[in-house]
């Protein structure tokens, strides 16, 4: 009785601990882990295999790192102004690479010539090292670079989307060098008013998903092992302007757009989870990951602009890391 007792009362220290670093209480679909200062946009997101978010900041030209579990962020590193950063991918583990730009926030045209790609290491960052952050690349041809997906770490070679000319690029990151690798109209958009095309790209099973922006269009493509199409180019959902997105194992998609998360199943389905046009909770949201530790496994992590080019009350609100706990959802 006595081993019992004495085993019930470590499993309750143990849940009560779990509950207590998990990002959000587990009754809450959606929670806010961390609010920047106003009229900062957080575009892009990547996860650290400890459970660490880096962020990236296009409007403040920052890499933030912020714990979702003790509700902590820091600076990774300021960029100069005109490096406006967008997507960002981990090539090894805990090795980043990151994009960036000279981009006009108001009509989200990038300066020519200006597209920069950039190596992060963060095990070096962590130990105070110098040099944790290094140029890889001038990307002088990359018109707007966004959604990055690694397509091959054990070679270092990378998908990179140019929204603005409708160009997925593959980029070789231990020599900078960079070349297309798919061009297709699919990944241009007619939308007068929004002048983005392919946006969010990720990669599962040998295919390349990705949003069109302007378009409102999540599709996919088969490709090679060097990121060259294989079959032609699909479009497998229609949402109202996809950003960022995570992926799932099981083919599950979590797509940010239009301050709603939407969720595309595998048998064609859309959803809206969260949010909703008018709607203050996913404010703004730009980018979606999937949590990667035993603690935050149901966890989507969101980053949002805050509001910055369209706030529903007419009001700029901080950019926020926001967590929604799609396990709640998935008898849905």
């Amino acid at each position: 009785m006595l081993i019992l007792r004495l085993l019930l009362t470590a499993l309750l220290l143990v849940l009560a601990t779990v509950a207590q670093v998990l990002p959000f209480s587990n009754d809450s679909a959606a929670g806010v882990i961390w609010t920047f200062e106003n009229e900062t946009w957080i575009e892009n997101l990547a996860v650290r295999q400890n459970g660490e978010v880096l962020c990236t900041s296009l409007s403040r030209a920052a890499l933030y790192l912020v714990n979702p579990f003790e509700h902590i962020a820091s600076l990774v590193h300021q960029f100069e102004p005109t490096e406006g950063l967008l997507g960002i991918s981990e090539i090894e583990n805990d090795v980043f690479v990151v994009a960036s730009a000279n981009v006009s926030l108001a009509t989200s045209v990038s300066w020519p010539g200006s597209a920069k790609m950039w190596k992060v290491d963060m095990v070096a960052w962590t130990l105070g090292m110098p040099n944790a952050v290094t140029l890889l690349a001038n990307l002088t041809e990359v018109g707007l670079p966004d959604g990055i997906a690694t397509l091959d770490n054990e070679i270092g070679l990378v998908l990179l989307a140019d929204a603005a000319k409708g160009i997925v690029w593959r980029v070789d990151t231990t020599t900078g060098n960079y070349s297309i690798a798919i061009q297709d109209e699919l990944f241009t958009t007619n939308n007068q008013l929004i002048p983005l095309g392919v946006d969010g790209i990720h990669i599962l099973n040998n295919h390349l998903y990705f949003t069109n922006f302007g378009n409102n269009v999540f599709g996919r493509v088969a490709i090679s092992a060097n990121g060259s199409a294989t079959g032609p180019l699909e479009i497998v959902a229609n949402m109202t302007i996809p950003d960022d997105f995570a992926i799932a194992e099981d083919g599950t998609a979590y797509i940010a757009g239009d301050n709603t998360l939407y969720r595309f199943s595998q048998d064609g389905a859309v959803d809206i989870l969260v949010g909703g046009p008018n709607k203050f909770v996913l404010e703004g949201c730009t980018s979606a990951q999937l949590g990667r530790t035993r603690m935050d496994q149901d966890v989507l992590y969101i980053g949002t602009n805050g509001g910055l080019l369209a706030p529903v009350d007419g009001q700029i609100h901080g950019g926020q890391l926001l967590a929604v706990n799609v396990g709640l959802f998935r008898q849905l």
